[in-house]
Formats: C-alpha cells, sequence, structure tokens
C-alpha cells in the first residue's frame, strides 16, 4: 500500500495546527476512499494472473506515468533539486519499496489476501524494534506490550497446525512478513529526505527506479491478454497507484494523526471482506485470535495508547 509517505506525513501532521472541521472531514473521506482501495489491490494482482515480477513492473510503469502527469500539472517539478545523498536514499528507498511489493504480491497467491494483509500490519512494530536496533530510539514500556501482543498473535497465525500445515502457506506468511520488514525500512529511508523533497516527487522516482529495475525481471513473453488481466493491470497502475496516492496526500494533509491512525484499519477489513466475497475464503477460529491480537495492538500502537502502571516504571537504559 499504501508507502512510507504515510509514515512520514504522520510525523509531520503532529506539528501542524489542529485543523478545522470541515477539512478534518474532508480529509477523513480521502483516507477511507484510499484504505477501501488498497484494501482491494490482491484482489486485482490475482485477477492480472501475471507473475509478482510483471504486476509491479506494470504497477511502477503506469505508476510512474500518471503521478508524473499529475505532479507536472501540479507544477510540483519545478526547481526540484536532489543532491547525491538524496539520490543515494531514493534509489534505496525505490528498492525497498518495489521488492516490497514483490513479497506482498507474492503472499497473496501463496496464503490468501486476508491472511497477508493481516501479517503485513505488523509492520510497525518491525519499523519499531528497526528504530531502537539503528537510532538507538528506546520505546516505552507499554509498545513493548503491545510488540509482544501483536507477536503472539503473528504466531498463533503462522501456527502450522492451524492450516493444517503445508509448507506454501507458511512461504506465504513468512512472503507477507518480508514485505513489512522492506515497508519498514523503506519509512526509516524516506524519512529523512520527505523534510526536503515533496512525497509527490519521491513517488514519482521510486516508480521510475521500480519499472526499471522490474522491468530487467518481468518476463515479457507472458504478457496480459485477456481483457480482465489488462483491465486488472491498468486499474493497478492508474486506479491503486495514481489515484490512490493523491487521496493519501490529500488526507495527510487535512486530516489529523488519529484519524489517520484509525481509517488506516480500514485497510486490512477490507482485504478480509474481498477476501471472502471474491474466493470465499474465512478465517477459521485460531487465524481469527491471531489476526484481532496483530490488528488491535498495531491500532493500540498507532494511537499511542500507553499502560500507566507500566510506562510509569520505565525500562532501563541499554
Amino acid at each position: 500500500m499504501t508507502q512510507a509517505k504515510m509514515t512520514q506525513t504522520h510525523t509531520k501532521s503532529a506539528r501542524l495546527p489542529v485543523m478545522p472541521l470541515h477539512e478534518e472531514r474532508i480529509g477523513r473521506l480521502y483516507m477511507v476512499g484510499a484504505m477501501v482501495i488498497a484494501g482491494t489491490i490482491g484482489f486485482f494482482v490475482l485477477l492480472s494472473e501475471q507473475s509478482p515480477f510483471n504486476v509491479v513492473f506494470f504497477r511502477c510503469a503506469i505508476g510512474a506515468v500518471g503521478l508524473g502527469l499529475y505532479g507536472w500539472w501540479r507544477g510540483l517539478f519545478r526547481s526540484v533539486r536532489i543532491s547525491r545523498e538524496e539520490c543515494l536514499n531514493l534509489v534505496a528507498g525505490a528498492l525497498t519499496l518495489v521488492f516490497n511489493w514483490y513479497f506482498l504480491f507474492t503472499a497473496y497467491k501463496f496464503t490468501s489476501i486476508g491472511i497477508t494483509t493481516v501479517v503485513y500490519n505488523f509492520q510497525p512494530f518491525l519499523l519499531l524494534l528497526a528504530s531502537f536496533v539503528f537510532r538507538r530510539e528506546r520505546p516505552g514500556v507499554s509498545a513493548i506490550v503491545w510488540l509482544l501482543m501483536a507477536f503472539a498473535g503473528l504466531v498463533v497465525l503462522a501456527e502450522p497446525s492451524v492450516q493444517h500445515a503445508d509448507n506454501v502457506y507458511l512461504l506465504g506468511v513468512g512472503s507477507a512478513l518480508a514485505a513489512a520488514a522492506l515497508y519498514a525500512a523503506t519509512t526509516l529511508l524516506t524519512k529523512k529526505l520527505s523534510t526536503t523533497v515533496r512525497p509527490e516527487v519521491i513517488a514519482v522516482c521510486h516508480m521510475v527506479i521500480g519499472a526499471g529495475v522490474f522491468g530487467l525481471l518481468a518476463d515479457f513473453r507472458h504478457l496480459p491478454q485477456l481483457p480482465h488481466q489488462v483491465f486488472a493491470v491498468l486499474a493497478l497502475g492508474l486506479f491503486h497507484t495514481t489515484f490512490m496516492y493523491v487521496l493519501l496526500y490529500g488526507a495527510f494533509q487535512k486530516a489529523s494523526t488519529a484519524s489517520l491512525a484509525i481509517f488506516g484499519f480500514i485497510y486490512p477489513v477490507v482485504a478480509v471482506v474481498v477476501d471472502y466475497l471474491a474466493y470465499g475464503k474465512v478465517m477459521n477460529s485460531a487465524q481469527l485470535v491471531g489476526g484481532v491480537l496483530i490488528l488491535v495492538s498495531a491500532g493500540a500502537y498507532a494511537q499511542g495508547l500507553k499502560l500507566p502502571l507500566l510506562d510509569r516504571r520505565g525500562i532501563p537504559r541499554i
């Protein structure tokens, strides 16, 4: 999905004054629309009947054109200056972003849209761990509790007996987790860059770089030919990338950080519903418990919900 720009803009939004009520409502509508669209990505990936390499290539190529035209229309490319260090950051961020998509789309084929999306929402905790390891940012006790709760949900969800275990299911869960880790890396790489380069420009650069890399990996002997395949590929580039990004940018500018965090969880809910309506796939009781643990803990963490008794005691510095 939905990209590293979300996390970056969350940080920025917290520093802005409170939005007028009318602007806040519009921002919420944008966010709801973007998350509903994000929840249908898995369906269109499977509908395309293309390999993950091909899907990523077409999404990047078409998205680059769509977002490029949008940026040109808005005049966002005037006076763009990117230093060598920023250029390296852009390339690294693009690689982690597009390979995040590759693993995400691979997971759809190995497990299901619903389970993949729920596991993918473990991402905030991977970002928390990465920030601690690489930036020495010490988390509060409440954050650690939510992390452990989410990890417990992940263990339950990935338990082989839950799916009458085969290696394909575990490979799907692992792919979703790899996608989440790469998304967390994209967030860290892009966080500093977003202070000097507009997110729309970053997105276009990511798409162009991604198209170039996956153009070398895509299988052009098996291109989409049937109408539904062509429609799915075009939708992923124009609707699920260009239009969804525009909605997200509008949401980031108008909605509060709390609203963005809350409505962000429409994404996995829609994905689970789409999985049921399109393919008749329903989580069993154990998978449901694991999914709820992940989403509830991620929601509490995103909202900054604290456990006063624990946080008052703190944790020892390392």
